[in-house]
């Protein structure tokens, strides 16, 4: 055999080039099969996980709306009113009392919705969820904490064993539970006719304590949570539920300083919501900055 032939070399190339790619193709197919593998696994996980969290939100996400919608004029009205002793307990049945009640209940039942997403996404890696999913998310954890972490308080003289002007977060969840029944909320036609005095002692006695002066530590956290609420309804609620500028300096102007700001920006960055625009803008409101 001629080797310097060019045909021969030629076909010598080919086959040599033949082989190469043979081994070549043996040793790399089942690295990029696996990989491949892999990463539509890898896909596969998130897309579900995304999409479940997505479902779950959905799912509550406008009756959550029409609850927080609900609440929040509810704490306009009593921001504004407070000094009335609307929300007192006096010499009638708790049942007659329909501010007091009725303010408990929008409480309750906004909680109980956001109790609810929570439960429905716990096991779910809500990590991997699209950045306006998880802002929703992280303001469903932060709701709780502004009245069941006693470290609202922080800085303050406060006595942390005793639940006076906070929650304890069990003693929260088995009040929200106590409006569903049979997986249903209920309505407040329904609510009214629950017995407050075994029932929800703490929730009448921690609105109806509030001070008419609106200077005790329970106004200063449901006023933090009143700011925070309508960030959210911001965030996420239609256009005629939005909260201007105008109105939230206005409603600052119209009460007491809070004086628990600091602790608030706190838990907001603890919940990995300082970067939500929305959340600033009312914060620097509340803060008069």
């Amino acid at each position: 055999m001629n080797f310097s032939d060019p045909k021969i070399q030629a076909a010598l190339i080919a086959a040599a080039v033949s082989v190469f790619v043979l081994i070549l193709k043996g040793i790399s197919r089942p690295l990029w099969e696996r990989y491949f593998h892999t990463y539509k696994l890898e896909s596969d996980y998130r897309f579900e996980q995304k999409k479940q969290v997505r479902e779950a939100i959905s799912k509550h996400k406008i009756a959550l709306l029409n609850a927080a919608e609900s609440l929040n004029h509810r704490m306009w009205n009593f921001s504004e009113n407070a000094p009335e002793g609307w929300h007192k307990i006096d010499s009638y049945p708790v049942v007659e009392k329909y501010y007091l009640i009725s303010f408990c209940y929008r409480f309750l039942l906004f909680f109980a919705i956001c109790r609810d997403i929570e439960r429905e996404t716990i096991y779910l890696d809500s990590t991997v969820s699209t950045d306006t999913d998880l802002t929703f998310l992280k303001y469903i954890k932060l709701f709780p904490q502004l009245f069941c972490d006693v470290s609202i308080f922080k800085g303050f003289e406060y006595d942390k064993s005793s639940d006076s002007d906070h929650f304890y977060r069990d003693d929260f969840n088995a009040m929200l539970k106590k409006i569903n029944s049979n997986t249903q909320l209920l309505d407040f036609n329904e609510f009214k006719k629950l017995d407050f005095d075994n029932d929800f002692p703490k929730i009448i006695k921690y609105f109806s304590g509030v001070s008419l002066q609106r200077d005790c530590m329970r106004w200063q956290a449901l006023n933090s949570f009143h700011f925070v609420l309508m960030a959210f309804i911001n965030e996420y609620g239609y256009d005629f539920q939005v909260t201007s500028t105008k109105q939230f300096k206005k409603l600052t102007d119209d009460l007491p300083t809070n004086i628990i700001t600091q602790n608030v920006d706190t838990f907001v960055k603890r919940s990995g919501l300082e970067k939500s625009k929305q959340l600033k803008a009312a914060l620097n409101c509340l803060k008069r900055v």
